[in-house]
Parts: C-alpha cells; sequence; structure tokens
C-alpha cells in the first residue's frame, strides 16, 4: 500500500504571490500555514504555477489547476493543519526538516497527527510552486497508519464495497471535496461498528 495520504500534505505551497526568492524561508512557511490551516484554496492555488504538479509517494501525480484545486479542496474538507519547520534552500527548491499533519482522515483511523521524515522539497519557478514533493511518513506513523486503513479496507470490501470504488479507483486515491466528505462517513460507519 503507498504512502497514502500526503493530502495531508497538501499543497506544500509556500511560496506567496509578490514574493521573491531573496524572502526568508520561514515567513513562506508561515504564510503558506497561514493559507492551508483557513482553507483557502484560491490562495493556494495563486501560489503555484499553472503547470504545477504534486506528487505524494505512490499515488499518480498530481498535475494543473483544476487538479490541485480539488486536492486542495480535500485539505480543507478534512480540516488539515500543517507544522512545518526547519527550512532550508537547496538551489531552485525549498526542503523542509519536519512536517507534522493533523486532520480528520488520520483521526478517522485513531492517529492524532502523522509525521513525515524530513525532506520534503517544494521546487520554484520564477518565485511560484512548480512542484511539491513529500517525503514519506516516519516509520511509527506508517505503521500505524497503514495497520489501521487495512482494518478500514477490509471492513470497506464487505460492508461498503461500492464506496470503496469511489474512494480508491485502481487503488490510489481520490482527492476531491466529495471522496474526502465519503471517507469521513465511511470511518464513522466503521468507527461504530467497532464499538460493543
Amino acid at each position: 500500500m503507498p504512502a497514502v495520504l500526503w493530502f495531508l500534505a497538501t499543497g506544500f505551497a509556500f511560496w506567496c504571490v509578490g514574493c521573491t526568492t531573496n524572502s526568508d524561508p520561514e515567513d513562506l512557511v508561515r504564510r503558506y500555514v497561514e493559507l492551508h490551516q483557513a482553507g483557502d484554496v484560491e490562495g493556494l492555488l495563486a501560489l503555484h504555477t499553472e503547470d504545477a504538479e504534486f506528487v505524494i509517494p505512490g499515488q499518480n501525480p498530481i498535475r494543473g489547476t483544476a487538479a490541485l484545486r480539488d486536492l486542495f479542496s480535500w485539505d480543507a474538507e478534512l480540516a488539515s493543519e500543517l507544522v512545518m519547520e526547519g527550512i532550508s534552500i537547496d538551489g531552485d527548491a525549498l526542503v523542509i526538516d519536519k512536517v507534522i499533519e493533523r486532520n480528520q482522515w488520520f483521526e478517522g483511523l485513531g492517529v492524532s497527527e502523522a509525521h513525515y521524515r524530513p525532506g520534503t522539497r517544494l521546487v520554484l519557478r520564477d518565485g511560484r510552486i512548480l512542484g511539491t514533493y513529500p517525503a514519506r511518513f516516519h516509520e511509527e506513523t506508517r505503521s500505524q497508519v497503514f495497520a489501521e486503513f487495512e482494518h478500514l479496507l477490509q471492513w470497506l470490501s464487505v460492508n461498503r464495497a461500492d464506496a470503496r470504488e469511489r474512494l480508491l479507483p485502481g487503488g490510489k486515491f481520490r482527492y476531491d471535496a466529495p471522496s474526502a466528505r465519503l471517507w469521513l462517513e465511511v470511518m464513522q460507519d466503521w468507527n461504530r461498528s467497532k464499538q460493543p
């Protein structure tokens, strides 16, 4: 199973419109987090080039404005929160040392927060995000997420096969607001089914 939700991730777009490549990376990160926490999809899109891509490990690349809008809407729907620290510059990229994500999808799995390995990269072009390349989960987070996700998939196959195909066409995540809402619905049912 791929390193599933760097929906979370969700647009590590730290470059603000009007900022230059000489701006303080910490300020850029703070600006991105503000937009992300506010669920400001259009604000996040404005930080990207029209041909930008977001590549979640193990998932199909998310490319272009329409696909990124769906991804950022997914994050907004799940009330995703990010912590990002330790920003450095490597040529045309920002490299993030520490990323933590909290959202309702992880909560549905019983995971309070997801920790990512160092090395998430944002490649920039003319002061805008051209590519976002999230790092994989830390091993402890990976173990927690994948163990619970496997149980959820088994339950979905038996109890909500129709939802499973909608949520994971071809075994890959569908990132959009309707899918996020459906995940929350099925997770609520799944968690209810585990109660005595």
